[in-house]
């Protein structure tokens, strides 16, 4: 025993190079612009989210949303899974204590013997070269990438929350037009026939209306479908059943708030999945360590006390104590290699984490720019869709009261009505298309949510740490 102890120290005060494991593994570099390619709008980030927190409604369907959404609350107890491992990875480094309590009686021809026994035995392995350290950080890392894998959850959720109720919005209004299009329809048709049974219009003029009328009302039955389906949607997101019962209060005007930029430098430290991956590269760089280090001898002390009496009284007596005190060095001879494979293994591992890093990162990069260069765009589609609404109802309105004073025929009444309606239509397409653009705009760029929008995670973290 006294050997291994001059062993130990031997190790620890020589510092010799064979104990120090492989250089930590890091990712590649990667040039960051000092400014997004894309022209935009500079504000403050939190301005934007708050843009949402603007809309009651929405607010309390996020917030049922982070209460009851089935994946979410998922996710919640992966927290506690990782926290519960990293206390049983800690839990490797302290002596563990087994005791044992036996009785027992015993019959030899006439005579009958009572026997008690108490043993406590103690095993210890001494981590001189920190490898059980080395395990216990990683597990830290593992629980630390759980809380931001549930905040980056938590961000997603309230991205399709409101994408879902948005989309609401977009049926709702759709099926408006069209209601106010079955109306104007269907009085046109009433003038028509009515001129037809005075002979003052063609026959061709009331087949053509009557089928537009027809057309519209197959239309309003797409649109109650896509309807139906949005509020399934949304209401399995909400932890609801599907009942297709929900409705949304609200406007398409979320896109109007002036664009969140910030600078891409600071994207890194915003992104919960980037801060994810890093911690995830640190994590298997501490498992390489214990690889290496898992290859060299493991040194342990094992205790071991007890007692032994026929009669129970007595047991606690310390005349009958009896104890052993062993130290124990283990190490593997001859695996074929074994150990250095896995330790080949993980140092793939922790390349691939790596990659994974700059992966992530240039990903995150690219759906800022996506979405930056999507808000000019769209912008721009919209102010020329708003021209073409308000020339095509013009158009409609002309047309008609040149058909009624005999001045031109049906089919370009039908040509511009359909036109209208369809400007209208795709104006209100292009106001989704540019909030549901924004909301990716807000997830691409992270940082920090509004807390009435999400659930804290403070106190995961303290539990971390402790």
């Amino acid at each position: 025993m006294r050997r291994i102890i001059y062993f130990i120290l031997a190790v620890n005060l020589s510092g010799c190079s064979i104990f120090t494991p492989p250089a930590a593994i890091v990712t590649d570099r990667i040039m960051t612009p000092a400014q997004w390619s894309t022209v935009h709008l500079h504000t403050d980030i939190k301005t934007t989210w708050q843009g949402i927190a603007a809309y009651p409604q929405l607010t309390e369907y996020i917030q049922e949303a982070l209460a009851y959404n089935p994946q979410l609350t998922s996710e919640r107890y992966n927290i506690d899974i990782a926290v519960a491992l990293v206390k049983q990875t800690a839990a490797g480094q302290y002596p563990q204590i087994d005791a044992y309590l036996g009785s027992g009686r015993q019959r030899n021809n006439q005579n009958i013997t009572n026997s008690g026994s108490v043993n406590i035995d103690t095993g210890w392995e001494i981590d001189y070269l920190g490898k059980l350290n080395d395990l216990a950080k990683a597990a830290t890392l593992d629980a630390k990438q759980a809380i931001l894998n549930y905040k980056q959850q938590q961000s997603n959720t309230i991205a399709l929350i409101s994408q879902q109720w948005f989309d609401l919005i977009f049926y709702q209004q759709q099926l408006k037009l069209i209601n106010k299009r079955l109306q104007n329809l269907q009085q046109n048709l009433a003038i028509i026939e009515n001129g037809y049974d005075q002979g003052l219009k063609q026959s061709l003029d009331v087949y053509l209306a009557r089928a537009d009328l027809a057309r519209a009302q197959a239309a309003k039955q797409e649109n109650l479908e896509a309807l139906k389906n949005t509020q399934r949607q949304l209401e399995l997101s909400l932890g609801r059943y599907p009942a297709a019962s929900i409705h949304a209060n609200g406007d398409l005007t979320f896109a109007a708030i002036p664009v969140p930029s910030g600078l891409p430098s600071e994207l890194i430290q915003r992104r919960f999945d980037i801060q994810q991956v890093m911690l995830a590269l640190n994590a298997e760089n501490f498992r390489v360590a214990h690889a290496y280090k898992n290859r060299f001898p493991s040194l342990s002390l094992s205790l071991s006390g007890g007692t032994s009496s026929p009669e129970l009284s007595n047991l606690l007596q310390s005349n009958s104590l009896v104890w052993s005190l062993f130290a124990n060095a283990s190490a593997s001879l001859f695996d074929a290699g074994a150990l250095t494979a896995k330790q080949a293994q993980q140092t793939a591992k922790t390349q691939q984490a790596a990659i994974s890093v700059t992966r992530v990162t240039l990903q995150a990069f690219s759906e800022v720019e996506t979405a930056l260069a999507a808000e000019v765009t769209l912008a721009n589609r919209e102010l020329q869709q708003q021209n073409a609404e308000y020339y095509f109802n013009i158009a409609e309105q002309l047309a008609f009261e040149q058909y009624i004073a005999g001045l031109t025929d049906y089919i370009t009444v039908l040509e511009s009505q359909r036109s209208a309606f369809d400007a209208q239509t795709s104006l209100l397409a292009i106001k989704t298309t540019r909030i549901q653009n924004r909301i990716k705009l807000l997830l691409a760029l992270g940082g920090d949510i509004p807390t009435s929008l999400t659930v804290n995670t403070d106190k995961d973290l303290s539990r971390v740490n402790e």
